[in-house]
């Protein structure tokens, strides 16, 4: 086992080695300077990685999409090994993985809270070589943050640009409520696999279809949610609709999702 630094800064491992109290050192490598390489947003609670094995599965696959080589025995061990070495129990973890070889973990703060946010759909294309994918290769998403911010809005909802169709968030999934029921774009419209996705399917009554953004206005409440935020209510999409975040339907499913959640967290 490496050796363990604790630290009251944001703890960081590179290939095994906890650098948290020196200043972090890194290869340019290429999967560096082009983005060439994957990784996974995880988050623990009192040290505890909700759906470990969900997410070593899911980098593994990126990793395979993209031909690079995975080690996931290995990967566990380190990523065990940094959940301990964290200088916060409940934390964002990232876990990056570059073309030159390099195993990069990283402690990361919680999104501040927030009773709701404001969306701004932003045109976007999926390339058909990435899709489902989690790589480095995340400007076109911050962008579209920047973007965001620079309308007055809080997250980018990234649109189809041939028929405007409901994609997703730069960094989560989009959802919305038609009655009883919880609405996701279908997968192959190119959106993420999302885990927690796959969480809110288990835990309330769901389907999916091809929205136009310019519809949403009929839905009954709209969410993001992701493994870092959870559930975070939409009280509008800018210039589409708007939408009661204190709803008794949207309510239900962040409920819901925090219960499953926890559920779901490693003993």
């Amino acid at each position: 086992m490496h050796n363990v630094v604790m630290s009251n800064s944001a703890a960081v491992m590179i290939n095994g080695a906890l650098v948290s109290d020196v200043p972090p050192s890194v290869v340019l490598d290429d999967g560096l300077v082009r983005g060439d390489g994957v990784f996974e947003g995880m988050r623990q609670y009192g040290r505890r990685v909700r759906t470990v094995d969900a997410h070593l599965g899911r980098l593994e696959r990126s990793a395979t999409t993209i031909m690079l080589p995975f080690d996931r025995q290995l990967l566990a061990g380190e990523l065990a090994e940094f959940s301990r070495a964290t200088a916060e129990p409940d934390c964002a973890i990232r876990l990056m993985l570059t073309r030159g070889g390099q195993r990069i973990f990283r402690e990361e703060p919680l999104p501040a809270p927030a009773a709701s946010w404001r969306l701004h759909p932003v045109e976007h294309r999926v390339t058909p070589l990435l899709t489902a994918s989690k790589t480095l290769s995340y400007a076109a998403n911050m962008q579209a943050n920047r973007l965001a911010k620079q309308a007055g809005c809080d997250e980018a909802l990234f649109i189809r640009a041939d028929d405007r169709a409901v994609l997703e968030a730069p960094t989560s999934s989009f959802c919305w409520i038609e009655g009883d029921t919880v609405v996701f774009p279908p997968l192959e419209l190119g959106v993420l696999d999302s885990l927690t996705r796959r969480l809110v399917v288990e835990a309330c009554e769901t389907r999916t279809r091809t929205m136009p953004v310019d519809e949403l206005a009929g839905a009954d409440g709209a969410l993001l949610v992701s493994t870092v935020m959870e559930a975070r209510p939409i009280r509008e999409v800018a210039g589409v609709a708007t939408f009661d975040p204190e709803s008794p339907a949207v309510q239900r499913l962040v409920t819901a999702l925090a219960e499953i959640t926890r559920a779901r967290l490693e003993p």
